[in-house]
């Protein structure tokens, strides 16, 4: 078998040798005299296009060898700057003279500037004597190039007074066209250093509108954002594999990969670009749904193309790749231009976006045609074309979200403001957070029964003295006042994540589901507010008001009671008969705000330096068996009054400490230390006032005990 196989291979380079000598007398007569000249290095700017310089020789059969093409006559001097050999799958024998006529050896860069070539071989002849020979293209790992570029580059040095000769075998299975530049070292350094920040900004671009339309998407959960995000990956990987960038910096070592990756970009790319212009022109409405279909198909098409490259070579992919993306641009233009006439607004920008990328490439084309000169936007118009259609696309992709939001507000309006008007009717009785709690979005949705179990804390307020204040008015003063009260304190509880359960006459019932601080917060505010409302009081010649704040955390269950015909929003839990017992202890011992330990307990654990509180006592409640631990908040206290807590602090929870721990006599020392730095601590005086008849009582008499336990 392996005979066999040696065999055909020697009869094929055998049947190439004829070929090539067949050919080379038959056009010796004609071609003898138009043999390129060699390139003089000495006279060359830095960077001198070749392509007129060249002689090619067609390898029908790709199994010339090196030897017989040295000797073959059949080679034929290029006609074009940039030699085109379209879609082939022959190989190709390029030849190209260099002359030295200096005293000096020089050193050039021969650079083909086409990356995609599966096979390239370079060979340098000094007359028939092989100097040089390297074995590089798609087929083999990247790190196998001698000179690291993303193009082929081939640096030579040639003697003082010599002329070499350089042989380029090329074949691919796709496209292939030879830019084939002749460099000085130092042009080439600079020239390839400016290309590469400038790709480097291009790619930034791209990667940055992959990760914001990403980021888009996450957030908004639109779709269009997902596709929008794989047609500029694919675009990308497909700007990345024809510059060989890839292939240098990702997957060197996947030469199976950097073959077909044109292909499954294209797929990508397309595939997610036909999905994308159907949901962001809105097709099947907009322009009419048989062409959508036909999209849709178009779309499936290249994501079949992905799948080829597993079982077909890239000599039949690429092929079917540019078969299936010529008539893109052109149906997608289409598309955009029919839904721009009909009047879809979105359209508009994107509409733009293609024109800019289609304007781009016919810049470049014109360019390879020699039609416009070389420059910055004929070289890389391309590049910037596609930054920029990335750009407006991105705009449009927005421009599009808020039209649609638009539409979407005018369509709910009506039916948000007949809603609006029923719902605000409602919420005056029950709290919108009450019924999110109950997870309900509407008072509709409420039944009888409905009820959760939450962890929430409680505030209690109730006004001092309101029988008083309130003997002093009419029926009609007393609805205004408790009005104009309730409506000043509401906002505070809802600025600081709260909600009224219940107005309870003049007290106040508010549910904090978030934190414990938050009412703590609230608490706060309001005293510092009632300060202000005293002030607007006094001026008018009302009594000033005080209120009491309770405030404690726990579990509470929220539900509806009553009948079907009559329901009623309620909380049922020892946490709300706890809090209200607090509030009223403020009356007790003269404080503003009174708070369980969970508050203290919050406090001290989220690190809270601007809330001041301090120990009040120790007490059991009206239906507790056990005593608990109650504080202090000093921070709605006034300026003045919050200052001498502040400074009498320490030496008060020394005193207290002292007291329920039954070292009376200690205790009575300290207390007596804050009264005489702050008389009217009305905590202090209450604890002397417990400390006098025990203290007055021998050390050893029991009664002392009994006399100051407390829990």
């Amino acid at each position: 078998m392996n005979m066999r196989k040696e065999v055909t291979s020697l009869m094929r380079r055998r049947y190439s040798a004829l070929a090539l000598a067949v050919t080379g007398v038959l056009s010796l007569a004609v071609v003898t005299d138009l043999f390129a000249s060699p390139v003089d290095l000495i006279t060359q700017p830095e960077k001198q296009p070749v392509g007129t310089s060249l002689e090619i020789l067609d390898d029908i059969m790709g199994e010339a060898v090196v030897e017989d093409v040295l000797k073959s006559g059949s080679f034929r001097p290029s006609t074009e700057a940039i030699p085109n050999f379209g879609q082939t799958n022959y190989a190709y024998w390029i030849r190209l003279h260099l002359k030295n006529p200096s005293a000096e050896k020089v050193e050039r860069m021969l650079e083909i500037d086409y990356s995609n070539i599966d096979e390239v071989d370079f060979y340098l002849f000094s007359g028939e004597r092989q100097i040089r020979h390297e074995q590089t293209g798609m087929r083999l790992p990247f790190r196998s190039r001698e000179f690291i570029h993303h193009n082929f580059v081939f640096p030579v040095t040639v003697p003082a007074g010599s002329e070499y000769t350089v042989l380029l075998r090329l074949k691919t299975s796709g496209g292939l066209n030879v830019p084939l530049y002749v460099w000085t070292r130092d042009g080439f350094v600079q020239a390839y250093a400016g290309i590469q920040h400038g790709l480097g900004i291009y790619y930034g671009v791209m990667l940055v509108m992959i990760l914001y339309n990403l980021f888009l998407y996450v957030t908004v959960r639109d779709r269009s954002y997902l596709f929008y995000v794989l047609y500029i990956f694919g675009f990308l990987g497909i700007q990345l594999t024809l510059t060989g960038h890839g292939f240098q910096y990702l997957w060197p070592d996947l030469p199976f990969l950097q073959r077909n990756a044109y292909v499954m970009f294209t797929g990508i790319c397309l595939s997610s670009l036909i999905v994308f212009a159907r949901r962001f022109l809105n097709t099947e409405r907009i322009v009419h749904r048989y062409v959508d279909r036909f999209l849709k198909a178009y779309g499936l098409a290249f994501l079949a193309l992905i799948a080829t490259v597993v079982i077909l070579p890239p000599e039949i992919t690429v092929k079917l790749a540019l078969f299936l993306t010529g008539p893109a641009p052109v149906i997608v233009m289409a598309v955009a231009i029919t839904a721009f006439v009909k009047g879809f607004r979105p359209a508009r920008y994107f509409l733009l976006a293609f024109t800019v990328l289609i304007g781009s490439g016919v810049v470049v084309v014109f360019k390879f045609l020699n039609i416009l000169p070389s420059s910055i936007f004929t070289d890389y118009g391309l590049y910037i074309g596609s930054a920029m259609e990335v750009i407006l696309l991105s705009i449009a992709l927005a421009d599009r979200i808020n039209v649609m939001k638009q539409e979407k507000e005018e369509a709910q309006t009506r039916a948000i403001e007949m809603q609006k008007v029923l719902t605000e009717s409602y919420a005056r009785f029950v709290p919108r957070d009450f019924l999110a709690s109950l997870g309900k979005e509407s008072i509709l949705d409420v039944r009888l029964g409905d009820q959760i179990q939450k962890e929430m804390a409680v505030l209690f307020s109730d006004i001092r003295a309101f029988t008083t204040l309130s003997e002093q008015m009419t029926p009609e003063q007393n609805f205004n006042f408790i009005n104009s009260y309730l409506g000043r304190m509401s906002p505070i509880i809802q600025r600081n994540q709260g909600y009224i359960d219940k107005f309870i006459g003049d007290a106040i019932m508010a549910l904090f589901e978030r934190s414990i601080i938050d009412a703590v917060r609230a608490g706060v505010e309001m005293q510092r507010y009632l300060e202000e409302y005293n002030e607007h009081r006094q001026k008018r010649g009302y009594l000033p008001v005080r209120i009491g704040v309770g405030i404690h955390a726990g579990t509470l269950m929220l539900g509806t009671i009553g009948a079907e015909e009559r329901l009623e929003g309620t909380v049922i839990s020892d946490t709300v008969n706890l809090a209200a017992r607090v509030e009223s202890l403020t009356k007790v011992y003269g404080v503003r705000i009174a708070v369980t330990e969970a508050a203290v307990v919050s406090i001290n654990e989220q690190q809270i330096s601007d809330l001041h509180y301090r120990f009040l006592d120790r007490v059991r409640v009206k239906g507790k068996t056990r005593a608990i631990s109650v504080y202090e908040i000093l921070n709605g206290d006034e300026p003045a009054v919050l200052e001498k807590k502040m400074q009498t602090r320490d030496a008060f929870i020394q005193a207290a400490s002292a007291f329920h721990a039954r070292r009376f006599d200690e205790a009575k020392g300290l207390f007596e230390q804050v009264a005489a730095e702050f008389p009217d601590d009305s905590v202090t005086q209450l604890y002397l006032k417990r400390l006098y008849p025990i203290v007055n009582l021998p050390a050893g008499d029991g009664s002392r005990a009994e006399l100051g336990a407390q829990d």
